[in-house]
């Protein structure tokens, strides 16, 4: 069962768009991710935000940290108490030397991105078949390579971010579609 959660949210993690005009970057223990507009703290303990046609909510002791997004600075937070963990303040921020942005080549890292996005995909249907097949390591090495590209995406994306590169709209998109 537990599993299975863990399925569903990897797959509705990147099903979702995530990205344009997001408040908040949810940080999992496990290092994942979600970005949402808004997210809240229930009385039983569960942490629950916006993703694309509903609500999701998570335990609160799977949250590593909340932080404010770069994606949309000016909106307010909803709850500063339901904040778990914030981002580091200005003073902090700037108290902390910063290297200046380098010139990106964002074609290539356009290509590189197309490239996991074929490549996640495919982990996600090995996944899928696995468990199908009631295949428990097949299915945990498919999530081990999903985990892995994953990481190369965000760490693509976080180095574009720091230097202030616009991310084309279609960056996150085509995650989770079938692929033979």
């Amino acid at each position: 069962m537990k599993t299975k959660m863990m399925v569903l949210m990897l797959i509705s993690f990147f099903v979702c768009p995530i990205g344009s005009h997001a408040a908040y970057i949810i940080h999992l223990k496990t290092g994942g991710r979600f970005v949402t507009p808004q997210y809240w703290e229930d009385k039983g303990g569960m942490i629950t935000f916006f993703v694309m046609g509903g609500t999701m909510g998570i335990e609160k002791n799977t949250v590593k940290s909340i932080e404010k997004s770069r994606f949309d600075d000016d909106q307010p937070r909803p709850s500063e108490e339901a904040t778990l963990k914030s981002a580091p303040s200005a003073s902090e921020a700037a108290s902390k030397p910063e290297a200046p942005p380098k010139k990106v080549d964002l074609k290539a890292y356009q290509d590189r991105m197309a490239q996991l996005k074929i490549e996640l995909n495919k982990t996600l249907a090995r996944i899928k078949k696995a468990d199908e097949r009631k295949d428990a390591r097949a299915k945990d090495e498919a999530m081990e390579e999903n985990r892995r590209i994953s990481d190369e995406m965000w760490k693509m994306t976080d180095e574009l971010e720091k230097n202030n590169v616009k991310l084309p709209s279609d960056w996150w998109g085509g995650i989770g579609q079938e692929t033979p």
